[in-house]
């Protein structure tokens, strides 16, 4: 990989926040990159990540990937092009979420997280229908899964993706409007900024609340939408 490609990410460094973590990490194939996009496959989630400055090389770029297991477009103009191509039709879009300010967030809390036992996981997986239990298997055995306890009730959970994002967030109906979900978002913050990364993650259109959180806790939204194609 040479240095134009990171020079072409770094121009909108929140929107291309994963594809740079991921290249930081040392978990990126870059297949294509140029002054004008990247293609490349993110090797901890089999993900491939497309970004072009234009619609002709993005889509030069959509027709060289192989046999997709997930995709995400960063221009949404190319959205329905790679659909079209890989027939991939649960389509998210969503913006791009990530915490910059380096610093720990504060972080006072009666909650009790702990890495998930298997009753635990087991109720996972009933909940959380976004990926397949397999991934949820996956991110749990690389120790990126958390459960949080309240007065010995299971309230909720989050977790790191296989990509690194931060997501999985969900407090269960009985415990919701107490706090919990921001509380289990700092912890996750805090827990990703331990292992020196960059907290980022996604939200999907529409998500009112949890984009008023995200600004709350400090992170910064795109302008842009993004797509994942599964």
């Amino acid at each position: 990989m040479s240095d134009i490609g990171i020079t072409y990410l770094e121009k909108n460094r929140l929107l291309h926040i994963a594809m740079l973590e991921s290249i930081r990490r040392d978990k990126a194939l870059i297949l294509h990159e140029s002054e004008h996009g990247m293609l490349m496959l993110d090797q901890s989630s089999n993900v491939h990540m497309v970004s072009a400055d234009n619609d002709e090389y993005g889509k030069y770029l959509v027709d060289e990937i192989r046999n997709p297991y997930q995709i995400v477009v960063c221009q949404e103009s190319l959205a329905d092009y790679a659909e079209s191509e890989f027939q991939l039709h649960d389509v998210f879009k969503c913006k791009k979420v990530a915490y910059f300010k380096g610093q720990k967030v504060s972080f006072v809390s009666d909650l009790q997280i702990e890495r998930p036992d298997a009753g635990h996981l087991q109720m996972i997986k009933e909940n959380y229908h976004t990926i397949p239990e397999e991934e949820i298997d996956e991110i749990n055995g690389r120790g990126n899964l958390f459960c949080a306890l309240h007065a010995d009730n299971f309230v909720g959970f989050s977790g790191c993706h296989l990509d690194g994002s931060l997501g999985l967030l969900e407090i269960f109906p009985a415990f919701q409007r107490r706090g919990f979900g921001e509380e289990l978002e700092r912890f996750m913050i805090n827990y990703i900024l331990e292992k020196g990364d960059t907290p980022y993650g996604e939200i999907v259109i529409g998500n009112e609340a949890s984009a008023k959180l995200q600004k709350k806790l400090g992170f910064e939204i795109s302008k842009e939408t993004i797509t994942w194609l599964l």
